[in-house]
């Protein structure tokens, strides 16, 4: 017998994040400190500073030395004021921490969603995302992640999902740097699931630095008529990982 029973289902979103070093151990400056002042790589330049008008900002170190960025296998230099001094830091922001899908109806879509935003300033950045199990309530019934209408996407290849009644769990990503397979709003992946030890999935990259790169997940969920009643619930993990 189907039990035709109300169901409430909430993601708990929680952000980590990574910071990567690309060197093994630390590199020094010259710096030039008195009880008066400090002077950071000991380098006087003819002229420096921030200008702007109507059409441009620029900032500018005239008569800095060996002023470049320099590279080879298992390093990368950043040489002058201008690789020091930067407009922006690393920041990863979710909108919100939790996305109630509310009360759902059997072998019908339901959907939420939050945006991603990342300001990168250094070589780019990766967004990866993992679920810490199936969506699951208090009696360990659990609703699957989506197979997409095709019944082969993967944590790593979104397909087309808009037949409700191919039932499961999954999220589409629209906005800046995110995955090309990614192709239209119509697409899905199923998260990679940490209790199964799979590893997290790139959702959003660049290898470019970049300012408020924003991105909108949009969760959708469709349980079929069989479906147990309860509270599912599942986390999703985000690591945001910068790159210098």
């Amino acid at each position: 017998m189907h039990r035709h029973t109300i169901l409430s289902i909430t993601a708990k979103i929680i952000l980590t994040i990574l910071i990567i070093p690309l060197l093994s151990s630390p590199v020094h400056a010259e710096t030039l400190i008195s009880p008066n002042f400090k002077i950071r790589l000991g380098n006087f330049n003819m002229t420096s500073g921030m200008k702007s008008s109507t059409s441009y900002n620029l900032t500018d170190t005239v008569g800095q030395i060996a002023a470049e960025f320099f590279s080879s296998t298992g390093y990368h230099v950043k040489a002058g004021f201008q690789y020091i001094y930067t407009l922006d830091k690393f920041r990863f922001a979710i909108s919100s921490l939790a996305v109630n899908l509310g009360t759902l109806s059997l072998n019908t879509f339901s959907t939420g969603s939050h945006t991603l935003m990342v300001t990168a300033p250094g070589q780019g950045y990766s967004v990866t995302a993992i679920e810490s199990n199936k969506l699951k309530n208090a009696n360990g019934d659990t609703i699957p992640d989506t197979i997409c209408d095709s019944g082969i996407c993967t944590e790593t290849s979104a397909g087309v999902w808009n037949t409700p009644t191919n039932n499961g769990f999954g999220f589409n990503l629209t906005g800046n740097d995110v995955s090309p397979d990614f192709i239209s709003s119509s697409y899905f992946r199923p998260f990679p699931d940490a209790s199964l030890s799979e590893a997290p999935s790139t959702i959003m990259t660049t290898p470019v630095a970049g300012r408020n790169r924003t991105a909108t997940v949009t969760y959708k969920i469709s349980p079929n008529a069989s479906q147990a009643a309860g509270d599912y619930v599942t986390q999703i993990v985000y690591i945001a990982t910068p790159v210098y």
